[in-house]
């Protein structure tokens, strides 16, 4: 009976091992598949590369183990390629699959993928807009990932804030709850406007900057409030901008 209790553990451990490899190799796709992706990210290739072997690799370790040489090997060797098998190449590829989106949605085009950013993606682009994105975007201030160059609080190593309003705003998408125009009502730090501009000799020489540096820190002033409108106002938000 412990025996029989054994193989059915050993079964489901490695049952659930493939169903993770396989879930971890084609992870990364089905997300940029959902998001409008067509092509790999350039600079994710080698990370999703060794994603896919890893993922490849596990499966084909836990199927010749445990299926066709689960008889020829030792005990310990056997329990050693279940390790490598059941958990250190699926970790990696789930590391490696995580670190393809990551990477691959920091893009304007990942933003753009989402039909209710098309407002702000175009306005970008637009080199007679006055807004900050588009003329950040015209001069080339940032020189690629623009939206996620002033968006960095929604990343892996941005603030919790940034995290929750992320996952409001996804939260409203995916449920289709949010209205059009769409309106920011989460917060935006200045710390994401300073992490450039502040220490700069065109940023220290207005003395404004200098007299209000206390009030920039907590955001008692936005940075805003004198640069004008990062984006396109809630009027000209509306879907019939998209055209």
């Amino acid at each position: 009976m412990v025996m029989r209790n054994g193989r059915h553990i050993r079964r489901a451990w490695i049952r659930a091992g493939l169903i993770w490899t396989w879930v971890s190799l084609f992870g990364s796709d089905l997300v940029f598949a959902a998001e409008g992706h067509t092509t790999i990210v350039p600079g994710t290739g080698v990370l999703r590369g060794i994603g896919m072997a890893s993922a490849v690799g596990g499966i084909i370790v836990l199927i010749l183990v445990h299926f066709v040489y689960r008889n020829r090997l030792s005990r310990g060797t056997y329990h050693w390629f279940l390790l490598l098998g059941l958990f250190v190449l699926p970790i990696t590829a789930t590391l490696s699959a995580t670190a393809t989106v990551m990477e691959g949605t920091k893009r304007v085009e990942a933003c753009a993928s989402c039909h209710v950013m098309a407002p702000f993606v175009n306005d970008l682009k637009n080199p007679a807009s006055p807004t900050l994105a588009a003329r950040h975007y015209k001069n080339n201030w940032i020189a690629k990932d623009q939206c996620y160059g002033c968006h960095i609080s929604y990343g892996a190593t941005g603030t919790i804030e940034g995290k929750r309003d992320g996952f409001r705003h996804w939260l409203y998408y995916v449920t289709g709850t949010y209205s059009d125009p769409i309106k920011f009502v989460g917060s935006y730090s200045n710390s994401n406007c300073l992490y450039c501009h502040s220490g700069t000799k065109k940023w220290e020489r207005v003395k404004s900057h200098q007299a209000l540096q206390a009030d920039f820190q907590n955001d008692s002033i936005a940075c805003i409030q004198c640069h004008g409108p990062p984006h396109p106002l809630p009027h000209e938000r509306t879907m019939s901008a998209m055209k």
